[in-house]
């Protein structure tokens, strides 16, 4: 739909609000109105998301809802360094960002999408990125699976959303993967699979049954996608990848839940330094494996905050200089920004009820103690 007008337009509007864009567009009815409010939109969305796109002035944006649903760059990178191979399907096409990173890593690729509007779109955009290797296919993923060879690897993302909610068990989404697992793994030994962060790591782990690894990737301590890599020639225990890409470095802690079971762990007051794991760790549930392997001690079972005299390094997770800790009713009237953790009251009853402002620097962590007793812990960051 791109011509030299419309071009020359969504360049120099692209900085524009979608408000005042609407008005101007509103006086030049010859223009088509939606397609470039979603172009201008997704030009104004893609430097966060995928600054990658953003050179790339011919790049045709797809609907919102295919937008919103593809994954960001950083993740889209990361799982590309799970593939090396000749062939590879991703039976979940949508904007094709996760098909663009992985075409990079392997011979040829295969884009699947039952969208023909989407595939058409696609089939333009993989040119304009130079990604030649990829090869578009307008078919639902169960159609293709049946119609076609064997892949070295197969990427499926299945559908996590229907009119009314937002869907995170395996059986809900859409295609349903369970059912579609014993087709998926004739068609190839190697499968990745994207879900919901809010799903069961250890229930998925034995749904999908070959699982060799699991990468819980977050943003800035956001929690965004599980990847399952299945294997048939699977280890005896799955390894669990926590990564967490923040402004200034990636963050990646390996562990198993065998390692989880088998680890001891010692508890203490808060000493001198105060370390919370990032929400991947904390999503993974390695409790017990981020104390040994780091050799800190635990505020409580039930309290995720550990602790230790002497300053460790490159923890992932957010590390602080303990400046006091004090029974909760000796401190009132201070700025910081308040964390409860395994604490009677929430963040806005602490606020209230002691008179703490917002702040900026120091850090206030309401939590309970292996004993018990509830604490006020005011630190300081160091990174």
């Amino acid at each position: 739909m791109l011509n030299e007008e419309i071009e020359k337009f969504i360049h120099q509007e692209q900085n524009t609000s979608i408000a005042e864009l609407s008005l101007k567009l509103s006086k030049k009815g010859h223009l088509p109105k939606e397609f470039i409010i979603n172009q201008i939109n997704g030009r104004q969305k893609v430097k966060k998301k995928f600054p990658f796109l953003y050179r790339f002035n011919d790049y045709i944006f797809p609907s919102p809802r295919a937008f919103a649903q593809a994954s960001s760059e950083q993740t889209a990178i990361y799982k590309a360094t799970l593939v090396n191979g000749k062939t590879m399907a991703d039976l979940s096409g949508g904007m094709g960002i996760d098909s663009y990173f992985f075409s990079r890593n392997v011979t040829q690729l295969h884009y699947i999408e039952k969208d023909s509007e989407l595939c058409e779109l696609n089939r333009k955009n993989f040119e304009r990125l130079n990604a030649t290797n990829i090869t578009v296919h307008n078919l639902s993923a169960e159609d293709f699976l049946n119609s076609n060879e064997k892949f070295e690897i197969i990427y499926i993302d299945p559908d996590r959303r229907n009119k009314s909610e937002r869907l995170f068990k395996i059986e809900d989404c859409s295609p349903n993967i369970l059912e579609l697992l014993p087709l998926l793994l004739e068609k190839s030994n190697q499968l990745i699979i994207k879900l919901s962060p809010l799903l069961d790591i250890k229930l998925a782990i034995q749904q999908l049954k070959s699982v060799e690894s699991v990468h819980i990737i977050s943003i800035d301590n956001d929690c965004k996608e599980l990847v399952f890599k299945t294997n048939t020639n699977k280890p005896e225990s799955s390894s669990i990848h926590c990564v967490n890409f923040t402004k200034i470095r990636k963050e990646i802690f390996t562990f198993s839940f065998t390692q989880e079971e088998e680890s001891s762990i010692s508890y203490s007051k808060a000493q001198n330094y105060l370390y919370e794991p990032n929400a991947s760790i904390l999503k993974a549930g390695a409790f017990k494996s981020i104390a040994k392997d780091f050799n800190l001690n635990k505020l409580a079972p039930n309290t995720h905050l550990y602790t230790s005299e002497k300053l460790v390094e490159n923890f992932p997770g957010r590390t602080l200089k303990v400046n006091e800790v004090s029974a909760p009713k000796k401190i009132k009237n201070i700025n910081a920004n308040v964390i409860s953790k395994n604490f009677p009251l929430k963040v806005d009853e602490i606020r209230k009820k002691y008179k703490i402002k917002e702040g900026k620097e120091n850090f206030l962590y309401a939590c309970s103690l292996f004993d018990e007793s509830k604490v006020f812990i005011l630190a300081e960051r160091c990174d």
